[in-house]
């Protein structure tokens, strides 16, 4: 099995390799799980090899349940609950078929990318196929170059399906299934509700949440990442946020394994700078673009971790930034008439992002235009 076409991250990738990492049964079986492009199709048959031409190996202690103690036990069950949800979601009696899918488009790359759901859960479709079809057509409608937004016409540049969902409804009872589809209308995911769902299938449905593993990653205290998101997760990402790696740790006394960032938000007038954990740190890629706005503190942020800056301008390069977030908001004063901290140095302009001004003196200098 190639283990690493289950892999987004290039960076992740490419370090495993290197490293001739060997993969256990267990941490195959989550990379499988985990990756987001990956049919339904793709992950059983996949699962099924590891059973087949791997060795089998004790659950941890926070993914047994009662009768699953090995992770071939769990694999087989979990299949098995897999598939019983597609025979439910392609049967072609008692139930009816709804669907939604979400496009982002721009004019052009300036502009930011403007998410546009189409949803049709008012024509329900008594087969799963006749709902392939509609969802289809919809997205194969080619729309004129020139199109009406907000009163004006603006060319259509750029146009991608973000995300495709159907819900299949049983009308005999609450009990609905929802099918993450991929852009070929193949089925990635299952997300089930209602009282028709069974406890032990529930409980199976969660227990790869509950894995913490720690496999190797490339990235070292103070790089910037961002989190490598393709279909079918694209939803909320505009654009890649970039943040800053801290660390990957462990509790002795829980076995969790937990990834920390750092990371800024524009949540309040001048903006939050806080640390952060994520579960899943192998969708993480090195940040290689400019950074804008309040994230540029991250490269001062970066420099601090990585010991080569002090806390003292660490703190200066934060006021400067946090008041220019703040007058950038309150203001459409050009950026060259806002507050601006210039360094001396050029190595500490290049550690903090901030411009360098190259004056006789080793001082800093606050420069306020009004």
């Amino acid at each position: 099995m190639n283990i690493y076409r289950f892999i987004q991250s290039k960076s992740v990738r490419e370090h495993l390799e290197k490293i001739n990492y060997t993969f256990s049964s267990l941490e195959m079986a989550y990379i499988i799980w985990q990756c987001p492009d990956a049919t339904l199709a793709e992950r059983l048959d996949a699962w099924l090899e590891i059973i087949d031409t791997m060795p089998d190996s004790p659950l941890p202690d926070s993914m047994k349940l009662e009768g699953t103690e090995s992770v071939h036990e769990f694999l087989r069950q979990y299949i098995e609950v897999q598939q019983e949800f597609l025979d439910e979601f392609n049967k072609e009696e008692d139930g009816v078929y709804f669907y939604k899918y979400t496009v982002r488009e721009r004019p052009n790359e300036t502009w930011p990318w403007e998410y546009i759901s189409m949803e049709n859960f008012e024509h329900a479709f008594l087969s799963l196929s006749e709902c392939k079809k509609a969802i289809q057509e919809d997205i194969d409608y080619e729309s004129p170059l020139l199109q009406l937004r907000n009163d004006r016409l603006v060319e259509r540049c750029e146009e991608e399906t973000v995300e495709i969902v159907v819900q299949r409804q049983m009308i005999s009872a609450y009990f609905e299934i929802t099918a993450f589809l991929s852009e070929r209308l193949e089925i990635l995911a299952f997300d089930v509700h209602g009282k028709y769902l069974k406890p032990e299938s529930e409980k199976m449905m969660s227990i790869f949440k509950k894995i913490d593993l720690n496999i190797p990653v490339p990235f070292k205290t103070g790089d910037i990442v961002y989190a490598k998101m393709s279909y079918p997760i694209l939803m909320s990402q505009e654009a890649p946020q970039p943040v800053v790696f801290d660390s990957i740790s462990g509790n002795k006394d829980t076995e969790k394994i937990s990834c920390f960032i750092y990371a800024v938000d524009d949540d309040s007038p001048t903006g939050n700078f806080f640390r952060s954990e994520i579960k899943n740190y192998l969708v993480l890629e090195y940040y290689r673009e400019e950074l804008n706005g309040l994230a540029r503190f991250l490269k001062a942020a970066s420099s601090f971790l990585k010991e080569k800056l002090d806390v003292e301008k660490l703190i200066q390069t934060w006021i400067v930034l946090s008041f220019d977030q703040m007058t950038a908001k309150e203001s459409e004063a050009p950026e060259e008439n806002r507050l601006q901290l210039k360094y001396s140095e050029d190595d500490i302009a290049e550690l903090t992002g901030l411009k360098s001004t190259k004056p006789k003196t080793n001082r800093i200098n606050i420069n306020v235009h009004l």
